[in-house]
């Protein structure tokens, strides 16, 4: 065993080395942290500090339990238990299930699917409608975040309002459906996940009996990813511990990026704090990245206490940050990009486009699937395999093929619409529903990237679209791999594109907080720590509907600025340009330029504007603005309609984001009612 600590470093070697708690490792990004874990613990058991029958090894997740357990396999120190959180509270309660008290025979814990049908039933029940997937899934995880807090029922309004949570479902909804399922379960005779880490709590810390067995089979606990350990499972910690401190803790506080779920990572920073015998021991040598990667990752998420990561491998390019004209420029530089890198020897596999929200998927996606790269999408569906896009393009395509001849664009406008895709009125929170929201807007966009989109028939559109979908369809093992930041955590690729590195997206306009800036930060942190090899930031000047970004001011913090040649125009000016035009420049700040009234209602903030100042905003905005203002006008003197009955001034604004080019859609934008003539001159607007 001595010649196997042979080969860590010396930084790993000192955590390994304490076989006995109470040990904190932090580890950094790509410096061998399971490597070190499995090492120790291996250690620990071959000189005799640690039983293996008696060693605990406690995971987030499935994959990682079992990677671990692999690996301690391998060193000889199998017999050591190698669990998630849940799977130990489902181990207490099963052996302990008598002391209970409850009637049926052994625990009986809700399937995936079981959980999902009951969770669909209680809803349907206490909302006396037919509940979507939306809210069945913003539901169950509002209550899992409330339940990893240990927030109950009751205190779950006040708990929700101080954590200023955005859920897609109103809070008496998830109140009344909480306790309808709470009671349905206890008469079905059933327990979930969450009641797992509370029943096994509660047996351990209210009977002797349970608690010294518990504590004698598991007397040596090592915890994976501590930063991410909530509540809930911290108390399921505390209880097997009881008064002993065998414990090592592992985690990064700087890749701390699940508080939204319930994570608290003051357990991890705050150890030695409650450990005041704790052995500290930082892992700083990353045996991932170039050192110019790492002077990028070293100036983001600057945690207190974290020492700088070290490189250890060969110099490599300077990371780059690249302006692109807009965002499907931006997909397809990225895909061109990513073309040179493959035939100069990079595996496809070895590639990965990181983004901050799902709904970035889909431009990518199609990027890659013109330039005829294969991609894969981790951990998640491809974008026209997703149940909310198949919901739109199934009945899209029906209808196209039986009316070839009729306008794309505005079919499946249409077909959006029947679904309840109102693109100036996204659904409030930030959960499933908005998520849905989302997806149907990167859809239309899609479609109305195209240069042709306002001009070809539905039947060519439909050849369009089923030709990105067939190349995006399927299972892939071999491909660019496109992800999210958060499930790009864990992963690595010798070339990673991180995109749309906007205001509003890194960080999200939703961190309104000092900690979830901060933890916005940590965000990027992670994605910068994926790449090995070369490092690309994009950002584009405008959106998918002309409207102005600006840059992350998180790049502030890096060390250069490079823009695409492409991109040239925009460069120097960008900034002042974004923060001196009126109609955009209060998007990412939620605060009308001209009357510093704060921005109310989507529309408006996306325009950056408010509707009583929207005629006098510069640009194409207020030029619209003010023409159709006249045509309104003009519409009152013929009919003597006053003007704010046939359009009030939150439909203007509405019509401005929209850009409506057809009677139909116009007049099927609240708050219009102008008769089809004056429609139609509004239209036209849309159309020059």
């Amino acid at each position: 065993m001595a010649d196997l600590l042979d080969d860590l470093d010396a930084e790993q070697q000192g955590a390994a080395l304490a076989s006995t708690g109470p040990v904190c490792i932090v580890a950094g990004a790509g410096t061998g942290k399971t490597r070190t874990v499995t090492y120790r613990l291996a250690h620990a058991i071959a000189t005799g500090a640690v039983e293996a029958r008696r060693a605990l090894a406690i995971t987030h997740s499935r994959k990682a339990a079992t990677e671990l357990s692999e690996r301690l396999d391998r060193l000889g120190v199998g017999t050591a238990d190698a669990r998630t959180f849940h799977a130990a509270g489902l181990r207490v309660a099963r052996q302990f299930w008598a002391h209970t008290g409850r009637p049926e025979p052994s625990p009986s814990v809700l399937s995936d699917g079981e959980a999902w049908r009951l969770w669909r039933d209680t809803l349907r029940a206490v909302t006396h409608t037919e509940p979507d997937n939306a809210m069945v899934r913003d539901t169950m995880a509002e209550v899992g975040w409330a339940r990893s807090r240990l927030v109950d029922a009751d205190g779950y309004p006040a708990a929700a309002e101080l954590a200023d949570r955005h859920p897609g479902v109103d809070v008496p909804t998830v109140v009344r459906g909480w306790d309808r399922h709470t009671t349905t379960k206890a008469r079905l005779g059933k327990v979930d996940f969450a009641d797992l880490l509370d029943i096994a709590s509660d047996l351990i810390m209210s009977d002797g009996e349970v608690a010294g067995a518990v504590r004698w089979r598991w007397s040596h606990v090592t915890v994976d990813e501590y930063q991410d350990t909530d509540p809930a499972q911290q108390r399921l910690l505390d209880a097997i511990l009881g008064d002993g401190q065998d414990i090592c803790v592992v985690g990064d506080p700087r890749q701390a990026i699940y508080s939204w779920k319930g994570a608290e990572p003051s357990y991890l920073t705050g150890f030695a704090t409650r450990y005041p015998t704790a052995r500290v021991f930082d892992l700083t040598r990353n045996y991932r990245s170039s050192s110019q990667i790492l002077d990028w990752a070293n100036r983001l998420a600057r945690q207190r206490g974290s020492r700088p990561l070290v490189a250890t491998r060969p110099n490599g390019p300077v990371p780059k940050v690249t302006q692109l004209d807009s965002e499907s420029g931006e997909a397809t530089w990225v895909a061109g990009a990513a073309r040179q890198a493959i035939a100069t020897g990079t595996p496809r596999s070895e590639i990965a486009v990181l983004y901050r929200f799902n709904a970035t998927q889909a431009r990518f996606e199609a990027a890659f699937a013109r330039a005829g790269i294969v991609t894969v999408v981790a951990d998640d569906t491809p974008f026209f395999e997703r149940n909310e896009i198949r919901s739109i393009l199934v009945p899209f395509g029906q209808t196209a093929r039986a009316q070839p001849d009729r306008a794309g664009l505005e079919l499946i406008t249409s077909m959006l619409a029947r679904a309840g895709f109102d693109r100036g009125s996204p659904p409030d929170g930030l959960g499933a529903a908005r998520a849905r929201w989302e997806n149907q807007q990167a859809l239309l966009e899609l479609v109305e990237a195209s240069p042709r989109a306002r001009h070809i028939d539905a039947g060519t559109l439909l050849a369009e679209i089923n030709g990105l979908a067939t190349k995006t369809h399927g299972p892939r093992d071999d491909g660019v791999t496109l992800a999210t930041l958060h499930r790009a955590k864990g992963l690595e690729w010798e070339v990673v594109f991180v995109v749309g590195v906007t205001d509003g997206a890194i960080p999200s306009t939703y961190a309104s907080t000092t900690q979830e800036r901060a933890e916005e930060e940590r965000l990027l942190h992670v994605g910068v720590t994926r790449a090995r090899r070369e490092l690309h930031l994009t950002w584009p000047s405008t959106n998918a509907r002309g409207w102005t970004n600006r840059p992350s001011p998180l790049l502030d913090l890096l060390p250069t600025r490079r823009t695409h040649p492409k991109a040239q125009r925009h460069g120097a000016t960008a900034r002042k340009r974004s923060s001196t035009t009126s109609a955009g420049a209060g998007a990412s700040s939620g605060i009308c330029p001209h009357c510093t009234d704060p921005l109310k209602g989507s529309a408006a903030r996306r325009l950056g504007v408010c509707p009583d100042c929207v005629n006098s905003a510069p640009g194409t905005t207020g030029t619209r603005a003010r023409a159709i203002t006249e045509i309104v006008t003009n519409a009152s003197s013929a009919t003597g309609i006053p003007v704010d009955q046939l359009m009030s001034r939150t439909a203007l604004v509405r019509l401005l984001d929209r850009r409506p080019t057809t009677v139909a859609l116009v007049t099927a934008t609240a708050g219009v009612s102008l008769p089809e003539r004056w429609a139609h001159a509004v239209a036209d607007i849309f159309n020059e």
